[in-house]
């Protein structure tokens, strides 16, 4: 599909945005779809794709308007296995090679997402990629000729985990903390993210648990001050609450912290702007 084609079915969207297909976190709201699953659209750079397609992505995509389209993806990134996260990669590998007809496309995931006997990803959607790059802390895949994701490592119930950082050739640098406990690096590795987007699941910490709660968040932003926050990937506990007014009690006059909604399209350039959602 060719350039001018993109931009027509894109029409409506900025140059370079976030979609939420779906903010919902924990396995109880997955499997209720109280809030939908299904990751989140990216276009940046010249990459456009979805992080962490889970149950559902292919229909939210479907479903968009303004439109998007699975042919169109050039890139998908697993941050994990867990089948919250990756349960479409495959329906979304058959757009993106064009109904398996086309050897295109890239997948970025964690190398045990490829276990022998039990991969996320089947063998015959992989041997259609064009291109299969595994995480590794630190390091910048090119996820298009003008633009990298650098991996940074989790710590997430004994698996393979990472978060992203997203650096453009002039275009705002923005990160996302997929699942995981709070780790003392993130300041550090998050620190030049204009925009934050964080997992957040828990409204408080819980022992054994290894997902960010709202305390997590806080001391985060005690450490580093990106323009835009936003939770997303919550559980039932923060959506009881009141996601909204959880998010604005810790926004503060560096950082503005907002609660993602299905739907919720954000332009990478004007990173506080809320399109739609």
């Amino acid at each position: 599909m060719g350039h001018l084609e993109f931009e027509k079915k894109t029409a409506g969207y900025p140059r370079s945005f976030i979609r939420f297909l779906g903010t919902a976190g924990s396995r109880f709201i997955m499997l209720s779809q109280r809030r939908s699953t299904g990751g989140v659209w990216f276009s940046y750079g010249g990459a456009r794709g979805v992080i962490d397609p889970g149950p559902g992505s292919l229909v939210r995509i479907c479903e968009a308007r303004p439109e998007l389209s699975a042919i169109d993806i050039n890139t998908i990134i697993l941050t994990h296995r867990h089948i919250d996260h990756s349960s479409d990669i495959n329906a979304l590998v058959e757009g993106m090679t064009l109904m398996a007809r086309e050897k295109r496309g890239m997948v970025l995931l964690t190398d045990d997402c490829l276990d022998q006997g039990d991969s996320v990803l089947l063998s015959f959607s992989a041997r259609k990629l064009k291109k299969i790059s595994k995480h590794a802390d630190g390091h910048r895949t090119e996820i298009s000729p003008s633009a990298t994701a650098e991996s940074v490592i989790h710590r997430h119930h004994g698996i393979q985990c990472y978060g992203l950082i997203f650096r453009g050739d002039g275009l705002p640098t923005w990160g996302l903390i997929s699942d995981t406990a709070a780790l003392p690096e993130f300041p550090k590795r998050y620190g030049e993210c204009g925009m934050i987007v964080i997992n957040t699941t828990m409204p408080l910490p819980r022992a054994g648990l290894e997902h960010m709660s709202l305390p997590d968040v806080e001391s985060l932003l005690q450490a580093v001050s990106p323009e835009l926050v936003i939770i997303t990937h919550m559980g039932g506990g923060i959506l009881d609450m009141g996601p909204d007014e959880a998010a604005r009690s810790m926004s503060t006059k560096r950082t503005r912290v907002i609660a993602a909604r299905d739907g919720m399209v954000i332009d990478l350039e004007e990173q506080n702007s809320i399109l739609r959602g």
